[in-house]
């Protein structure tokens, strides 16, 4: 019987780094894609609706003002100044030169500061994000604005570099999570109004997301109007589903498959004793800073995490 996730836990770097190998039989590599998280307790949830977020980015958004005097923890709030943000992020871009993806609604009243009117016109019901704002939320996100995106690797070693990145914390376990992308592929064209969606933004103009085989995924849903909210038609505005991917999926798929659901994620854990050997695996294999990361930033990057690799002496003892 196929688990919904298959949960397997490794308690050696250079086993998991062999079962994430394309030729390992474990998986088949070019089905999935991964991420990699540092901390096995982290969820996969995007960054904007995380309820660390809830501050920072109405600080970021500069959307100094709550609608309807309602509390910021509604799914309407938070579209309106998750619009602001990446409106921000498409004008700043624009202005100073840099290329930016297609967007006629972004661009509509790029004259203007501030666009109020566009998520004041919200028509009732219709999916957030929308779909032409998908890529430039891409781009914002892979330079670090949150979103409702999460961010994804087609390379299982990208993701286990960065759940292994040596830091100044102390490590703890960590994961490598796998999505099924071939089935959701088939779901997305056999089921209408799907909502979960992969977006591969154009690598061309950005070596890191290309260096890094970076792809998103996108779970819409219906947010209401301020129409609808100012005609009293909705008591209540209703609060930021704040779930994880893993369980917004199944609870979608369990009204898809009565006889119990297909396997979708793999999520593979590592003991945090063995997350510097991973790293270091990596680095020999070429999987550093240096190149996932091109360019001054990454040559910077790996001068400055030699600290955490001590040099072996001969015998294998560390200097």
């Amino acid at each position: 019987m196929t688990e919904y996730i298959e949960e397997r836990r490794f308690t050696k770097a250079k086993k998991l780094l062999e079962a994430l190998a394309p030729w390992s039989n474990n998986i088949s590599s070019g089905d999935y894609i991964f991420r990699g998280l540092s901390d096995k307790k982290y969820l996969l949830a995007p960054t904007s609706i995380r309820k660390e977020s809830i501050d920072s980015i109405w600080g970021f958004s500069k959307a100094y003002i709550d609608i309807m005097g309602s509390p910021r923890d509604n799914d309407f709030s938070l579209a309106f100044v998750e619009y602001q943000l990446i409106r921000d992020f498409y004008r700043s871009a624009d202005v100073r030169g840099l290329q930016v993806p297609t967007s006629d609604r972004l661009r509509a009243r790029l004259h203007q500061k501030v666009d109020i009117h566009t998520m004041s016109k919200w028509v009732d019901g219709a999916k957030w994000l929308p779909d032409d704002m998908l890529e430039v939320a891409a781009l914002a996100q892979h330079y670090g604005i949150p979103t409702r995106l999460l961010d994804w690797t087609y390379d299982p070693f990208v993701a286990a570099f960065f759940a292994s990145r040596p830091t100044d914390r102390a490590p703890r376990d960590l994961c490598i999570w796998g999505l099924n992308a071939n089935s959701i592929g088939t779901l997305d064209a056999g089921t209408p109004m799907f909502p979960l969606k992969l977006i591969t933004p154009h690598y061309a103009g950005n070596p890191n997301l290309s260096a890094q085989s970076g792809l998103f995924t996108h779970w819409a849903h219906a947010v209401p109007g301020l129409v609808t909210m100012a005609n009293g038609e909705i008591k209540a505005l209703p609060p930021v589903d704040r779930r994880p991917l893993d369980v917004v999926l199944k609870e979608y798929l369990s009204t898809l498959f009565q006889g119990g659901l297909p396997s979708m994620f793999i999520k593979w854990t590592l003991p945090a004793s063995e997350s510097l050997e991973l790293a270091r695996l990596l680095r020999d294999f070429n999987y550093g800073p240096g190149k996932l990361f091109p360019g001054y930033e990454g040559v910077a990057m790996e001068l400055k995490e030699r600290v955490h690799f001590p040099k072996k002496k001969s015998g294998g003892q560390v200097s």
